[in-house]
């Protein structure tokens, strides 16, 4: 399966999300998928069951960027100063830890 056929099919699952955030949810569900599959290339056969596994994951972890709370990265105490994390870097600080988070499969 291509990438973008998975876009295109959980486009139609998840509208209104914002197309960035659509591309990294798909990378992340098709890397997922090859890894746990030990392959190069997603089956076609999975694909509606990637599309809802990158459904599952924006809903799980709130990757609507109306929905995203902005993550403090800089603040300072004189003169007080506060600055915040772009929602991209906050898709990029999660898709490090996800990359790295160890995975179990049960045989």
């Amino acid at each position: 399966m291509t990438r973008e056929t998975l876009m295109l099919r959980a486009q139609s699952l998840l509208p209104n999300l914002p197309q960035e955030t659509l591309e990294f949810a798909c990378d992340l569900v098709l890397e997922q998928i090859c890894n746990y599959c030990n392959l190069t290339e997603a089956p076609d056969g999975l694909t509606n069951t990637a599309a809802l596994m990158v459904r599952g994951l924006v809903n799980s972890v709130q990757l609507q960027n109306e929905n995203m709370q902005p993550a403090a990265k800089g603040v300072s105490r004189g003169d007080t100063s506060f600055s915040f994390a772009t929602a991209a870097e906050q898709l990029a600080a999660l898709e490090a830890r996800v990359t790295s988070s160890p995975t179990t499969r049960h045989s």
